[in-house]
């Protein structure tokens, strides 16, 4: 399986969805290549811009193991075309699928795994059902419950604006009767989203009797010790009961998502590269390789 030294070969793309185009980095082995292909499925708001040059270890430590990766925006995110409030659920996953389908016709990779950083987890959990060819997912510390996270960020929202002014323009609960319009928008997070995209984000979560996939998961812990979250357990016992080969592994690591300073997660690269390896049978192939279109800069992608 080619696991080389030599640095992955970095490409920006364009991947083109019904509703416009969304803008991604392929990192490919320098080398002959193995399936899976890796879809990364980022997180949501501040988390995706505080882990993003994290992530992009991630992938190019992917692409340094034999497996090509795809980071992308969704729609309405970062470079990708569109408004971030017309951004849904729906839509999100139907980036994801998007995404796996170039993966597949540029890589030549026949089957895909999903890898998402919390929403982004939620998220790829939720595709993965709606994907024949994913053969696995990667899980890092995924939002369980999306009512309880997203009711986490409005009190952080109220928090800062008693910090920043003294007082709160609205209450949790007035902001939350606001959100039964459908065309209500709320600033969540720095991020404007629909009353009826909110809804559908706070329904989100992994709980058994809810998930169906039946191929091989890995649920990475990020936390300062290595005693496991109930939620993640609970997580892990929802994909056992549905057929899955999981594993779980806890990484003694700060939450790179949530910290202002520049946080790297090497620990979580070997974590994700070791699993990839023990997927079992893959394909072995080589990729065609383009040449870039600009150099590439991890710390700005």
């Amino acid at each position: 399986m080619g696991q080389g030294t030599a640095q992955p070969v970095d490409e920006q793309v364009s991947i083109r969805t019904p509703r416009g185009a969304l803008l991604g980095m392929l990192h490919l082995p320098a080398g002959e290549a193995a399936g899976p292909a890796v879809v990364f499925c980022n997180a949501f708001g501040e988390e995706r811009k505080s882990s993003a040059l994290a992530m992009a270890r991630l992938a190019r430590a992917a692409a340094g193991a034999g497996f090509p990766s795809l980071r992308f925006d969704y729609y309405g995110c970062g470079d990708s075309e569109g408004d971030f409030v017309e951004a849904t659920v729906r839509s999100r996953l139907d980036d994801i699928v998007h995404a796996a389908g170039f993966l597949r016709e540029r890589t030549g990779a026949e089957e895909v795994c999903l890898l998402g950083l919390r929403l982004g987890g939620t998220l790829a959990a939720r595709a993965a059902e709606e994907l024949s060819d994913c053969a696995g997912l990667v899980l890092i510390e995924p939002v369980t419950d999306g009512a309880a996270y997203f009711g986490g960020e409005l009190r952080r929202k109220l928090l800062r604006q008693m910090l920043t002014s003294g007082r709160t323009t609205a209450s949790r609960a007035a902001m939350l009767r606001e959100l039964e319009r459908d065309d209500a928008v709320l600033d969540v997070d720095g991020f404007a989203v629909r009353g009826s995209t909110y809804r559908e984000l706070t329904a989100l979560g992994i709980r058994a009797g809810e998930v169906s996939f039946a191929g091989r998961v890995l649920i990475c812990q990020v936390h300062f010790n290595e005693r496991p979250k109930p939620e993640l357990e609970a997580a892990c016992d929802a994909y056992r009961r549905a057929g899955a080969r999981v594993e779980f592994c806890p990484l003694v690591l700060p939450p790179f998502w949530s910290r202002i300073e520049v946080t790297l997660a090497p620990e979580l690269n070997a974590a994700v590269a070791r699993w990839l390896r023990k997927m079992g049978t893959v394909t072995i192939f080589r990729v065609a390789k383009r040449p870039p279109s600009k150099a590439y800069d991890d710390e700005n992608r």
